[in-house]
């Protein structure tokens, strides 16, 4: 018995030795949003004269490999075919059955603003933005057609406490001028530290993944990016922390189809009754814990076709969404339709429907100009329109840039510049009632995402689509040089006008005495009520925030990364108040990282 237990060990080592030490060519990897192959794609596919790659990610292997083979390789030239080698290495790596992968990032966070740039949204190098100090990292290629990744991010919660008095609040990102992600050096408030701080919420990106050639499915918890915009995509943007998704692509070389379902807690789990909780001014509740219970059904469904024609030199995508609300979790499985037209459903108790275009062409090369149009409310032929009553306050948003590039040295030198308008009321609307009393959550694109506290579970909420919302008008240039897999140097400007109204602000069609329906951006005045502030009324002016910064980053060794970066932010009105003075904030972050 001993000799056949001993036996059975060996060989189950042998075979998960040899499992492990197998190789496949799985096309079905996932690459995220932030890929440097897609990057580099889409830089090559500018200097080469092509519109932009596809901009519904994240992206399987094998629909890289596809936009790869769009490049005709003996065009191309030292620089191009540099870039080329770079993505053709990377996507051509043969994957392990089961690999492990860790990361060790070290960065450390110092500002000269701790009394008004004390939340993590107060940063341009966002909570999303920064690395773990460890993250371990599991992928599974179990054969050419399934692959499953999951990665365990050591790092310290977004929030630390939160307190309907003063809403949430943290230390570790802005209290105190220097901060790490070495978490257990950071003090908390009560001045304790060590594994308080760890977020025992992840994993934040843990998916499986199956398909073939020219088709893909992906389930799980992943992050979302569709559009070309640099500031931000209109129906959905890149800064949610993650999104509970079920994706369904197909794709060939002139058309791709995508199918998207994305769950969000409903709104009746943070919104309180303000006889109880009624502390901070508004409804949200930020004090919550693990026994709250979980209730109602929240979804996001849209599917997007793009189509490339003119020989590649033009891109169309269009998008169609709703947001599905049940507070008593049914869902209509009639509504699950992929080539329905969710507007005619008809259904505006329970759906908000919207709708966006987006076109980019690339006339000459190194040159691309795009643009993305959204469409979440307007007055179709025979409604009151803007200053009758009964209007409807248009929602729509509008934006167009430019992007280009020249091949100098071994890298691209590469720039863009871009503008962006969105209406007061978009992703705003009512419950299916056509006005909003103050306490009522209605159906829009404001999404919340549960994340780990240290004293329970705190709401994260955020438009799901342009991350600045309605009520703004945004410039951003950009100009910078990188050569993929060695250094990179980037400046940025960033200037934004925002109006009064933000995601709490409350609907109403327009009563012919109101004037919702003839606000327009950049608003100075908020006419109705808000969920998050009981007093509005002294909000008086637009609020502007000038953003300057520098970042680049060098690679000593592959796998070995250093990087730095360096904003100065200026807010002027800041809350919309002319009486409130300036706030000004120099942000400097610094890191290494190493990838075993």
């Amino acid at each position: 018995m001993r000799k056949r237990v001993i036996a059975a060990v060996i060989l189950a080592v042998c075979i998960a030795t040899f499992a492990f030490a197998q190789n496949v060519n799985n096309e079905q990897k996932i690459y995220s949003i932030d890929s440097p192959v897609y990057e580099a794609l889409t830089q090559l596919y500018i200097s080469e004269g092509l519109a932009l790659p596809s901009t519904t990610g994240p992206w399987s292997e094998n629909e890289l490999l596809l936009m790869l083979d769009r490049i005709d390789e003996s065009s191309l030239n030292s620089v191009e075919d540099i870039t080329y080698n770079f993505i053709y290495e990377t996507l051509h790596m043969d994957d392990k059955a089961v690999d492990f992968g860790l990361d060790i990032n070290l960065e450390g966070y110092y500002h000269t603003n701790t009394t008004d740039f004390t939340m993590p949204d107060d940063w341009i190098y966002t909570y999303e933005d920064r690395a773990p100090l460890l993250d371990i990292v599991l992928e599974t290629s179990l054969s050419e057609h399934f692959y499953g990744y999951s990665s365990l991010a050591v790092t310290a919660a977004q929030y630390e406490d939160a307190d309907n008095d003063v809403g949430p609040i943290t230390s570790l990102y802005g209290a105190n001028a220097f901060t790490s992600n070495v978490f257990l050096l950071n003090p908390l408030t009560d001045g304790s530290a060590g594994f308080n701080h760890l977020d025992f919420g992840m994993p934040y990106r843990a998916f499986g993944a199956f398909g073939g050639d020219g088709w893909s499915v992906q389930v799980g918890r992943e992050q979302l990016s569709w559009g070309p915009g640099t500031s931000g995509n209109f129906v959905l943007g890149d800064h949610i922390h993650y999104h509970n998704v079920g994706r369904v692509t197909a794709y060939e070389d002139n058309f791709k189809y995508t199918f998207l379902t994305s769950f969000f807690p409903h709104p009746k789990e943070y919104y309180t009754d303000p006889a109880s909780a009624y502390n901070y001014g508004g409804y949200v509740d930020y004090s919550t814990n693990q026994t709250t219970g979980v209730d109602g059904l929240n979804m996001f469904m849209a599917h997007r076709l793009e189509w490339r024609f003119l020989q590649q030199k033009v891109n169309l995508v269009l998008t169609e969404g709703i947001m599905y609300q049940s507070e008593d979790n049914t869902l209509d499985l009639r509504i699950l339709s992929p080539t329905a037209i969710f507007h005619n459903y008809y259904i505006r108790s329970n759906a908000n429907s919207i709708l966006s275009l987006e076109v980019d062409v690339t006339p000459i090369d190194h040159l691309n100009i795009y643009s993305q149009l959204v469409v979440d409310e307007f007055a179709l032929p025979g409604e009151p329109v803007a200053g009758e009553s009964g209007a409807l306050p248009t929602a729509m948003g509008y934006m167009i840039g430019a992007q280009g590039n020249y091949p100098v040295m071994d890298g691209f030198v590469y720039g863009s510049f871009e503008w962006a308008k969105t209406d007061p009321y978009l992703y705003l609307r009512d419950n299916g009632n056509y006005s909003q009393d103050a306490g009522e959550y209605g159906i829009n694109y404001v999404v919340a995402v549960r994340e780990y506290m240290r004293k329970g579970v705190i709401y994260d909420e955020n438009f799901l689509g342009y991350e600045y919302g309605g009520d703004a008008i945004v410039l951003n240039g950009q100009v910078g040089y990188k050569e993929f897999g060695k250094w990179h140097a980037t400046a940025n400007v960033f200037y934004m006008m925002h109006g009064t109204h933000d995601m709490w602000t409350l609907w109403e069609k327009e009563d012919g005495s109101n004037g919702t329906s003839e606000q327009t951006t950049p608003t100075t005045e908020h006419v109705t009520d808000n969920n998050l502030d009981d007093d509005v009324s002294d909000r008086d002016s637009v609020e502007t925030t000038l953003v300057i910064g520098v970042q680049g980053g060098y690679t000593i060794v592959p796998g070995f990364d250093v990087f730095a970066q360096l904003d100065f932010v200026n807010i002027t009105n800041p809350g919309n108040v002319s009486t409130n003075a300036d706030q000004q904030d120099i942000q400097l972050t610094v890191g290494v990282s190493y990838e075993l």
